[in-house]
Parts: C-alpha cells; structure tokens; sequence
C-alpha cells in the first residue's frame, strides 16, 4: 500500500518546497496539501515543488468544479502535469469550505444539488482534453468550447474523485483514475468496497484499473496531551461527525450528543482552540479514537496494524494528515509504519 501525505495549506511556498522535497527523500509516493478558502492556491506551490523534485506526485485535495471551472481547472493541472513531467495528481470533489465563503452552499453538510453530476462533468472532461482535438464538451452543467490545447502533453495527470458515501463512490469508481475516501473507519470499510466494487462491474472495468485511498487524519506526537489537543481542535472536519461515521462506536444517545452540539465541534475548529463547551470528555475520546490515528510514539505499532486491516481491506493508497510539526511526523512513518506496508 502506498502512502500520500497530505499538508496544511497554511504553510508558506519556502516551507512547502522544503518538506516536499523531504517527503520525495523519505519515499512517499505522493505530496498533496488541502485546499482552504483562504490560502496560498496549491497549485502556485506545486508549480515551485515541482522543478526540484523528481519522482514524487503532487496535488491538491479537493478542489471542486464549482469553485474552479473545469476550462481553468484544466490549464491548471495539465500545467502542473507539463512542469512535474507526468506527476500531477488531483482530487476533484463536491466543495468545502470555499464554496461556503463563495455562498455557493449553506454549510458543510449541505450538498451542492448538483454535486454529483457536476462532479463527474469535470472528471470527463479533464480526462479527454486531447492536443489534436479542439475542446467540444455540452453536457448538463457545463458546456465548453474551444481551440485545441495544442500545448498539453500526451501525458495525463491523474484524477481522483473524493468520495465516502454509495453515489459518489459510484460515479468515482465508473469515471476516475482513482478515489479518495475520508475518514472512512474500518467498521465501514468493507461496505464502501462493495459498492465500489459493484460499480466496476455494472461498468465492465477492472478492479487494477482504479486505484482506491482513503484519508485518516495523523495526531501522533511525544506528548500525549499535545496529540489529543491537536485531534479535538480538528475533529470538527473528521466525516463532518455524521451519524454514518460515528454510529459504528456509539450509541444513539451519544450520537445524538455529538450532533446537537455540533455548533461547539465548528467553533474549537473555527478558532483553532481544544475546547468543545458542552461534550463530554468519554464522547470526545470515542470519536478521537476511532475517526483518527491520535496517541504517542509508543501508539506507532498499533496504528501500523490498522494500516494493514485497510491494505486488506482492498486500500491501495492510504493518505494520511499532517497538521503541526508535519517534518517530525513524516520522518516517524517513513521509519515505523512504510516497511510494514
């Protein structure tokens, strides 16, 4: 199983180029950074990262069709695809939070109504762009036209849908190179992997032909106080704290808990603080220690063994988050966790 990190994007271009280039020396198949309303765009980043390194893939995750037009999309990531020489990577989803702030969407939970179609426009067209053709796209949400992009390489970049739930696994597994889940448990695992695989076979395509990952946020440190902080300030953004996620390892009462005081899960995320007013601690744990890979060093071994069950499990690639001290982090897995995957 292969291993992609993925970074904040609050980190400066320098600071981006530097721990890319570690991660390509370290032996990480790809380097990828989230893609936040208010950030450097990831695709200026890579650009630099992708003059100094060599074999490692580069992207972002997850931009969305709405917020970045496929035509503009398109120039993006095949540029990205001509300056790494073949090694862009992308994932395309529904939205976050820019389409929040674009006020394209109500809030996280809410779905644009036309996510999935749109969604799968994007995936189609970027993977037919072709330099011999003029670009002649007129379907249902986008229509495009246009001069041949005689500039892009026969190359292509490769294109993931980000996707947890039965539609959108679906479309992604019909349509993409590739699909990225997030936070998806491994009490959910294996249903995931049915619908995937029912896909592939109402689309008569071979399982080698997608490759499937799944994200899982990384809160390992030295000191356990400073690991369990971290993971409560972030698990606002783990699955979005759905009831699908957490109903595996909770009760009803306890998932009625969380999602009546959602509200405080948004606010610790928003101001970036480990206090969620109103939850109790037992609750916070539970979700900590099933939605995250959260603990010490000492941790290490048994989140490797979790590691294994999703390889198992029919994981291809797993991506894993890194929020502070992502150097540190990176040098942990690629000495403790890579050789046993």
């Amino acid at each position: 199983m292969k291993i992609d990190i993925i970074l904040d994007p609050t980190h400066t271009t320098d600071e981006v180029l530097y721990l890319g280039n570690t991660a390509e020396e370290l032996g990480f198949n790809a380097v990828m950074m989230a893609n936040y309303p208010s950030a450097i765009d990831p695709f200026i980043s890579f650009s630099i990262l992708a003059k100094s390194t060599h074999k490692i893939k580069l992207g972002p995750v997850a931009i969305s069709p709405f917020e970045t037009h496929p035509l503009k999309l398109s120039n993006l990531l095949y540029g990205l695809n001509q300056l790494s020489k073949g090694r862009a990577k992308i994932i395309l989803g529904g939205g976050g939070g820019s389409l929040i702030s674009m006020g394209l969407k109500s809030n996280r939970r809410t779905m644009h109504p036309n996510m999935i179609q749109g969604v799968k426009e994007c995936v189609q067209f970027l993977k037919h762009l072709s330099p011999e053709k003029e670009i002649i796209f007129n379907e249902k949400i986008f229509q495009i036209n246009g001069p041949s992009p005689q500039w892009i390489d026969q190359s292509r970049p490769e294109i993931y849908v980000g996707a947890s739930k039965p539609k959108m696994l679906t479309m992604a597994a019909s349509e993409a190179d590739g699909l990225m889940m997030s936070d998806v448990t491994l009490a959910r695992i294996d249903e995931c992997m049915t619908v995937i695989d029912e896909s592939l076979k109402a689309s008569n395509r071979k399982r080698e032909t997608l490759a499937i990952s799944n994200l899982f946020s990384w809160h390992v440190k030295r000191d356990r106080k400073e690991a369990v902080s971290e993971a409560r300030k972030k698990l606002f953004v783990r699955g979005m704290l759905d009831h699908w996620y957490i109903s595996t390892f909770m009760d009803q009462k306890e998932c009625q808990i969380v999602e009546d005081n959602l509200p405080a899960f948004a606010y610790a995320y928003a101001n970036n603080t480990d206090h969620i007013e109103g939850v109790e601690d037992a609750i916070i744990d539970k979700l900590i220690n099933n939605l995250t890979f959260t603990g010490t060093y000492d941790d290490v071994d048994k989140f490797t063994n979790e590691m294994i069950h999703f390889k198992q499990s029919g994981l291809d690639e797993l991506a894993i988050r890194l929020y502070d001290n992502p150097e540190e982090s990176m040098k942990l897995i690629a000495s403790r966790v890579i050789p046993y995957l």
